[in-house]
């Protein structure tokens, strides 16, 4: 089959940019607001409470220097961990924004894009 010269090409379909980490950070941040915050500091705190009931039975701590240190080892511990929060954070903010729209029956976010898109 031969081309036809009044026929104009079809241009390659061009994917639209993905905005940079800090696009999407601050996007994420101006969309969900006090909740990330109230998630990340939720999870911080059952990671460092987890961690010294861990190293609790794990060690026998006696006295103000014993439970200090179990702090701090717990505290060590959390920040070694501090990606994977974060990560966390990143993937249940969303999910309990939704749980609680559902549960106030407020309906979807306005912000949302479309179901269709």
């Amino acid at each position: 089959m031969t081309p036809n010269p009044n026929e104009t090409p079809n241009a390659p379909a061009v994917a639209p940019a993905k905005p940079k980490l800090m696009e999407r950070l601050q996007a994420f941040a101006v969309r969900y607001g006090m909740l990330a915050i109230v998630v990340h500091y939720a999870i911080f705190g059952l990671c460092l409470v987890g961690f010294m009931l861990l190293i609790n039975a794990g060690f026998k701590v006696e006295g103000a220097v014993g439970a200090a240190s179990t702090f701090t080892g717990a505290y060590l511990a959390c920040q070694v961990i501090k990606i994977p929060r974060f990560a966390a954070t990143f993937a249940l903010t969303p999910l309990l924004d939704r749980l609680i729209r559902r549960l106030r029956n407020k309906g979807p976010n306005p912000a949302d894009p479309p179901a269709g898109s």
